[in-house]
């Protein structure tokens, strides 16, 4: 279970997060919708360790942590981005393995293990040997869902998921966001998209712009 207690960031004078507490429990999803500047992306680079916050605290299973420390083997948030920031000179399999080979030092045969096992999972068997140029919007991000969830993230979160693609890839999205909540993955969901929210979301949180 991850929990926030009272986080606050600011930017400036600007107050983007206001003293939030949120509890998002294991295998569940969270959806965070509102419109940009209302502080959804903010709130999901705070968890990932990207930004730092000024006040609050971050729990995991009842335990504090802080998502900026990167000497955590494995990471708490895995995030997908809006525009999936793939390698462009890596395969497929360098993209996915390319974070547990440097960061979590594993060797190789774990690594492949792991890569091979995920691109079953998600639908790309076929394309670990492909470059980011030679694949769609689609299998972009499910290579860019495989990369994060290979550094064994405790919680999977995504940014503006739906944005990048064409309408009729939508729904595509919330099956696999739904599969992987079947599997017990938990996932926070941003997006500006209210009924996509509502349908993948056991939790809702609506943020307005100030």
């Amino acid at each position: 279970m991850l929990q926030l207690k009272k986080i606050s960031k600011s930017f400036g004078s600007k107050k983007v997060i206001d003293g939030l507490d949120l509890t998002i429990e294991d295998g569940s999803i969270l959806a965070v919708v509102g419109p940009s500047g209302g502080g959804k992306t903010t709130l999901l680079r705070t968890l990932a360790g990207l930004e730092t916050v000024d006040e609050g605290t971050f729990l995991l299973d009842g335990q504090a942590f802080d998502p900026t420390d990167t000497k955590e083997q494995e990471q708490v948030v895995g995030v997908v981005f809006q525009d999936f920031q793939l390698f462009p000179h890596l395969s497929v399999f360098d993209n996915i393995t390319l974070a547990p080979k440097m960061v979590l030092k594993q060797d190789k045969a774990t690594y492949t293990a792991k890569a091979e096992a995920l691109a079953q999972q998600l639908g790309l068997g076929e394309l670990l040997n492909q470059y980011p140029f030679q694949l769609s919007g689609g299998q972009r991000q499910r290579v860019a869902i495989a990369r994060a969830m290979a550094m064994n993230p405790k919680v999977l979160a995504y940014d503006e998921p739906t944005s990048a693609l064409d309408p009729g890839l939508r729904q595509q999205v919330e099956r696999l966001i739904l599969d992987l909540k079947e599997e017990g993955v938990s996932q926070i969901v941003v997006t500006h998209d209210l009924v996509f929210a509502k349908n993948i979301g056991d939790q809702l949180l609506e943020v307005t712009g100030k």
